[in-house]
């Protein structure tokens, strides 16, 4: 089933609510507001201040399979912080392989699919990123 956007949603709404991943973030104790400014649905944005960490979830294009009724759909996860604090990016990577990995998610199950390891970013800030897939019926 074609449903890219309850998807990114099922999966963003789990990581607001996950504590240990908000405190990586610097988002315990957040309003809702703040949290869905610094954990979105895209890769894309024009805000970002000298000492946020952001999370960025977004699909990228679907991989063929030899089954033609099915896709795989590949989900890039990225994290950016301030240069000094590489390290939190990858543990932040890590809370979120925990919480998608072998997950049930919409009736389908995600699974790890590998690092990215360091990414272009803005100058002053480090990031990273991991993908994940899962099949998709079409």
């Amino acid at each position: 089933m074609f449903t890219p956007d309850k998807d990114l949603t099922t999966i963003s709404l789990l990581m607001r609510k996950d504590e240990p991943l908000l405190e990586l973030l610097n988002l315990k104790g957040a309003d809702a507001v703040t949290i869905a400014k610094r954990i979105i649905k895209r890769s894309q944005w024009s805000d970002l201040a000298t000492s946020e960490r952001r999370l960025c979830v977004y699909f990228l294009p679907d991989r063929r399979m030899r089954n033609e009724s099915f896709k795989q759909s590949v989900l890039q996860v990225d994290c950016h912080v301030p240069a000094t604090q590489d390290y939190i990016a990858y543990r932040v990577l890590e809370r979120v392989y925990t919480l998608l990995h072998r997950k049930k998610l919409n009736k389908r199950y995600i699974f790890f699919d590998g690092q990215l390891g360091e990414l272009p970013t803005m100058q002053g800030f480090f990031c990273a990123g991991s993908r994940f897939e899962f099949k998709r019926i079409i």
